[in-house]
């Protein structure tokens, strides 16, 4: 008996060569853990986020399908480019915000919608990415350890497979990475 992680290889092997059925078999597939992994990266952002985790799977299965036929590995390599796309849906969705906040789309509004206008606006995701991409050109591996574990809900365990890299490894690049984001951030 095939284990489920074999079952997904096959769907993405077949939806990366062109076989569009097997993409949405494998959505139906792997949803809910992509949508425990929508959430849990959620978990991160400000308690009064409007981007639901069903909303954020659901652009990233628009993401996933518009772009071109990827070479899919594995399981995990499929993972970790859905963990990654989740973070840029995330980052986009907050510059977007931050862009309306300083005016980037003007019109009328209602007296009624005044109050809403204050919401706060949560600029350390926007610190944390830029930080994280000069992580990944100082080290790429350590970065892509912070998006599968931080963003991604991935255990050591977990890292470690979809990587190919020890559990060890994955340790000290998390500290590593840690250590560098803060100080990078501060």
């Amino acid at each position: 008996m095939a284990s489920p992680s074999h079952g997904v290889t096959k769907l993405l092997r077949s939806w990366g060569a062109g076989d569009d059925a097997a993409g949405r078999e494998l959505i139906e597939v792997v949803y809910k853990e992509l949508r425990r992994l929508a959430a849990h990266y959620l978990k991160a952002e400000r308690p009064d986020h409007t981007l639901q985790p069903t909303a954020l799977v659901h652009e990233l299965y628009l993401k996933l399908f518009s772009g071109e036929p990827v070479d899919w590995q594995n399981r995990g390599h499929f993972m970790a480019v859905a963990a990654r796309q989740l973070r840029h849906i995330v980052v986009d969705y907050a510059k977007h915000r931050h862009a309306l906040k300083r005016g980037g789309v003007q019109g009328k509004i209602s007296l009624e919608d005044v109050p809403e206008i204050g919401m706060v606006i949560d600029h350390r995701v926007l610190d944390l990415d830029s930080a994280l991409d000069k992580l990944g050109q100082l080290d790429a591996r350590a970065s892509q350890v912070v998006e599968l574990r931080y963003f991604g809900g991935f255990t050591e365990g977990e890292t470690a497979e979809v990587l190919g890299i020890s559990i060890a490894t994955v340790k000290r690049d998390w500290e590593f990475a840690r250590t560098w984001l803060l100080k990078e951030i501060e």
